[in-house]
Formats: C-alpha cells, sequence, structure tokens
C-alpha cells in the first residue's frame, strides 16, 4: 500500500473539494500520489496538497482531476484503475 497512516488520515480529515475527493478515491483504490502525479501532469507535491486541501484543484488540471475521479469511482480493483486510466490518458502501465 503506498499510503501511510498519516496521509490517510490528513486525507480524510481535509475539507471538501475536489482535490480531496481524488485523494479519498485514490487512497481507496491504492493509486499512488506519483502515478496520480503522472496522469494529470501535476508534481507530487502538488497531488499532496490537492490530497489534503492545503490548495484547490486550478481550472487546468479540473477536466483531467474530474476525469481520473470517474475511473476510480467506476471500478473496484486497484489493478483495473490503473489500467484503464493508462489507457484513458496514454500511458504505460
Amino acid at each position: 500500500m503506498p499510503y501511510s497512516d498519516k496521509i490517510k488520515q490528513a486525507v480524510s480529515e481535509a475539507p471538501p473539494g475536489l482535490g480531496t475527493e481524488l485523494g479519498r478515491w485514490a487512497v481507496l483504490r491504492d493509486i499512488s500520489m506519483q502515478k496520480i502525479a503522472m496522469i494529470t501532469g501535476a508534481t507530487r507535491q502538488t497531488v499532496y496538497n490537492w490530497f489534503t486541501g492545503t490548495t484547490a484543484v486550478t481550472p487546468a488540471y479540473q477536466e483531467k482531476v474530474t476525469e481520473v475521479i470517474d475511473v476510480l469511482r467506476q471500478t473496484s480493483q486497484s489493478d483495473d484503475a490503473w489500467r484503464i486510466l493508462c489507457t484513458k490518458f496514454n500511458l504505460r502501465h
């Protein structure tokens, strides 16, 4: 599992928002911040800030983040989610 208890707690306690919703789904589906960063084109630090509600998802990333959340909602397995995300965003998995 890529998430420590500290990160899980920070994500669960973060205020509502697009980034924290992404964080909750990523933790639930066990998709690492590094993978989310790769998909969205953001830095890992930016993804961490989204997950914890430190910063909001800027308009430049909102569409991609929404698409990632949709995939994570529709899948129940980490491997399936990652495979679909890689296909959708033309990444190697």
